[in-house]
Formats: C-alpha cells, sequence, structure tokens
C-alpha cells in the first residue's frame, strides 16, 4: 500500500459522508491506464489497468493503492447495500473491504470478458464485452437470470443511477441511458470526451474516466431535455447490392461496405455477409465489413447479400437554452462535414439554430436545404432512408442530420412547416430506418467502397440496392 501526491489537473466534486449534496472543489490526476470509476460517499476509486491495482483518492487529494495481482481488471462499483467496493475481473467479482482495500468475497460468474457491473437489489447487471449485452445475475440463485443486448459498439462501462441504467460507449464517446427493465435506450449525453472508460452518476452529478486526458470530469446533462425517446419498432432486412468494379488488376484492391449507422436514434445488430471473406473493421469511426481482394477474383459485375436487424427510437431533441450562448467550436471529429472557412466565428449556437429554422421554412428541397447549410457553415451528414408505414417500406428517400454548434447532430425528417414549426424540435421518426450514411458532407451514392490498394483513397461505388423485410 502506497500514497502518492497528486498533481491538481482537473475539477471534480466531492461529496461528504452523509450525503453527497455536500461538496467541495478538488483537482486530481489520474494514472495512464485508469478504468471505472466509484464513489463510495467520501472517495473516488479507479482500477490501474497497468499496475493491476485498484486506486482510492482522498479528499486531501493523495491516492492510496491496493495492489489486487488479477490481470484484466477492468469495472468497478459501490455496492451501498454491504458497503463494499465492486470490481470485475474474469469470470469474477470481487468483494473490497474500502478501509483495508482487502478482498473479503468473490463471487464466480458465468461471464468471461466482463467490462462493468452495477449492483440492483439482489441483482448485479454484468456489462459483458464479448457480445456488448448486459447479463442479469441473480446473486441468490448464482445464475444468470436474462439480459439485453445494448447494441454498443465498443461498451466500456456500466452505473445504475436514477432508476437506470448507464453504459459509456469510447466509439462515439457518448453515454446511453437504459430502462433496467425492457433493455430501451432512454437517453443519451454526447461528451467531448476522447477515450471513455469509466461512468458514475452520484446524485445529479454524471462522471467519466477519460483514459486520454487522464481525467475524471463531470458532464453537464439534462435529463429529457435534450433528448426524449417513445415509441419503438424493430426491423430485419436483407440487402442484395449490384455494381461494377472496372480495373485490370485485383491483387491488392479492397471492398468496404458501410454498415447502417448504429445510434442513438436506432441500433443495428447482426450484420451478417452471406460471403465470409467480408470481415467487421472500421472507416472513420464507421463500422464497415472489408473484403481484400485477390488475383483470384474478377472484376466486373459484382453481387453481394447482408442483413441485419434495426431497433429504432421515436426521438425527440429539444434545444434549451443552456446550449444556446456557449462559447464553443467545432470538435475535430466533424471535419468532414463542412467546409472549413464558411463558418462564421463570431455566431453563436442560437444564431445557427435560426438559420436552421429559416432554411428550412425556405428550401424547397433537401438538396437546396443541405446546400444552405454548407453555405453558412452548418456541418451536415447526409444518408439515405427508408420510411414505413404499418411495417410495410412506403418509400426510399434521402435526408440529413445537422450539427449544432455545442449541442450535437439533429436529424432533418421533413421540411414541412409541420415539422418545423418550433425551431428548439427535431425529431427522428422510428418509422424511419437509415440504410447508409456518407463519411463527408458529400452525399454518398451506396454504401460500397473500392480502393485499388492499401495506400489509395477509398472511391464510393454507384450500386443498385434492393431489400427484403423479414
Amino acid at each position: 500500500m502506497k500514497k502518492i501526491k497528486c498533481f491538481i489537473l482537473i475539477c471534480i466534486l466531492f461529496a461528504s459522508i452523509a450525503n453527497v449534496n455536500s461538496q467541495e472543489s478538488k483537482e486530481y490526476k489520474l494514472t495512464d491506464k485508469a478504468y471505472g470509476v466509484a464513489w463510495d460517499g467520501v472517495n473516488f476509486w479507479f482500477i490501474d489497468t497497468n499496475r493491476r491495482a485498484l486506486v482510492k483518492i482522498n479528499e486531501i487529494g493523495e491516492q492510496e493503492i491496493f495492489n489486487l495481482g488479477l490481470a484484466n481488471l477492468r469495472g468497478i462499483s459501490f455496492d451501498s447495500r454491504e458497503g463494499k467496493i465492486l470490481v470485475v475481473a474474469p469470470k469474477q467479482i470481487l468483494k473490497i473491504d474500502p478501509n483495508s482495500g482487502g478482498i473479503t468475497d468473490k463471487v464466480a460468474v458465468p461471464v468471461q470478458n466482463i467490462a462493468g457491473v452495477a449492483s440492483v437489489g439482489n441483482f448485479y447487471y454484468i456489462l459483458d464485452l464479448d457480445n456488448a449485452k448486459v447479463q442479469i445475475f441473480d446473486q441468490v440463485s448464482g445464475i444468470l437470470v436474462g439480459g439485453f443486448f445494448t447494441d454498443r459498439n465498443r461498451p466500456r462501462d456500466i452505473c445504475f443511477g436514477r432508476d437506470s441504467l448507464w453504459i459509456s460507449d469510447s466509439s462515439d464517446n457518448t453515454i446511453y441511458r437504459y430502462d433496467a427493465k425492457s433493455g430501451k435506450i432512454t437517453g443519451s449525453i454526447k461528451t467531448n470526451m476522447k477515450s471513455i472508460r469509466g461512468v458514475l452518476l452520484s446524485g445529479s452529478k454524471l462522471w467519466v474516466v477519460d483514459r486520454e486526458s487522464h481525467e475524471i470530469k463531470n458532464i453537464p446533462f439534462l435529463e429529457t431535455e435534450r433528448f426524449i425517446a417513445s415509441g419503438e419498432e424493430e426491423y430485419s432486412l436483407e440487402v442484395t447490392l449490384k455494381f461494377k468494379i472496372d480495373t485490370v488488376s485485383l491483387s491488392k484492391a479492397q471492398i468496404a461496405v458501410v454498415h447502417p449507422p448504429s445510434n442513438e436514434q436506432q441500433r443495428i445488430r447482426s450484420v451478417k455477409f452471406t460471403d465470409s471473406s467480408f470481415t467487421p473493421t472500421f472507416i472513420q469511426r464507421n463500422r464497415v465489413h472489408i473484403k481484400k481482394l485477390s488475383i483470384e477474383d474478377s472484376a466486373g459485375e459484382q453481387v453481394l447479400k447482408y442483413k441485419f436487424t434495426s431497433r429504432n427510437q421515436l426521438i425527440k431533441y429539444f434545444v434549451t437554452d443552456d446550449y444556446l450562448d456557449k462559447d464553443v467550436t467545432y470538435p475535430f471529429d466533424i471535419a468532414n462535414y463542412y467546409e472549413k472557412g464558411k463558418e462564421n466565428s463570431q455566431l453563436f449556437a442560437r444564431d445557427y439554430l435560426e438559420l436552421i429554422y429559416n432554411a428550412r421554412q425556405q428550401a424547397s428541397t433537401f438538396q437546396d436545404f443541405k446546400s444552405r447549410m454548407i453555405e453558412s457553415g452548418i456541418p451536415v451528414l447526409p444518408y439515405r432512408m427508408i420510411r414505413f408505414e404499418k411495417g410495410k417500406a412506403k418509400s426510399v428517400q434521402d435526408s440529413l442530420s445537422v450539427f449544432l454548434l455545442g449541442f450535437g447532430w439533429l436529424p432533418i425528417g421533413d421540411l414541412t412547416p409541420n415539422g418545423a414549426q418550433d425551431k428548439r424540435y427535431f425529431e427522428k421518426k422510428e418509422t424511419d430506418l437509415i440504410l447508409y450514411q456518407s463519411l463527408n458532407y458529400k452525399q454518398s451514392v451506396s454504401p460500397v467502397y473500392f480502393r485499388k490498394d492499401a495506400n489509395s483513397e477509398w472511391e464510393n461505388l454507384p450500386a443498385e440496392i434492393t431489400y427484403k423485410i423479414k
């Protein structure tokens, strides 16, 4: 056990032993490989994965290190009923005495790769990294009694608070809120973090561990104000792509097919290609399947088939005053979605909201609206979607989302006056399923991309798209 003085880096709030509402400001540094975060009413705790240790940060700014000596330590939480720190390792949950740092008990669980755990009543909600599923473990019977798929790309930690489960996703650095009983997404909070590894809800405060900046940060949020979810629809589709490759040699070439986006509006899972030589990976943080071609492959006409399931939420966003007068700039990861030099550094979110509202009223088509957005320096994310009605596909059409400075991406489902009566409201219907979205502000003609070798740029290929609804 070792005490180390910390450098002042970040601002975190400590609660008193009796009540988390009594707080004072402190600033602390985390170690390089921090994972997870917990609060026992007096101290913050996190895991140092390099040292295989549990670390406590006390009220006077000291770290106390408890070496556990186990590999693959990740998630951590505080069980207020037992007064124990819970730490997860492969196939087990460790109970730690917060006073001595000693292991008082080990609970065997049938989950190999655990990201985090939340104790709720007689159950442990375990985040399974292998399949991005929340497994529900009954502490009394010692068996798994249920669970649900999070449909997150890279889930990293889980906690419980306000009658909900909260899960961090490092692929988009967003915190997602779930109904613990149904497994439905009921909210999300976009952060400006770079590498989220922990999440904690303590009272009204939401904390995350950002591994890249070595910080515990408090994330401001308004429940149901930015994001409201209600109805949900599920669709299963089989997609067929027909396209042509015009080249002499395919020996070093690659084909990539961009997945339908999985986000807070729709949750994509079980993407499977009939051609097993396609393997999953990422392009610009977008999930794709890629095939490396060889001289045995033929150029010319190509046919690809894949299938997936989508759970679509009815999402309503409301932009409150808290977001409208912030002095912020566009984050680096949306640089591909607007023309540099068009943005006006003198404008606030309130001004851009007015520009979006006026364009919705005046534009005759989505292409017209998109052009107005680009000329105003507002990032746009074009996509092609299927609009359903009573479970049947009604139409295929192009649409887009716009990025509101200081707030995030907002869907533009319709341009009609009924869809834009209130400039602060934006809606994505559960009956709208996005088939694919663009990798920049230019409209993609299909989800198919091709490049001649690993050093070449990806080229978007035109394709005929047909689909069957299961």
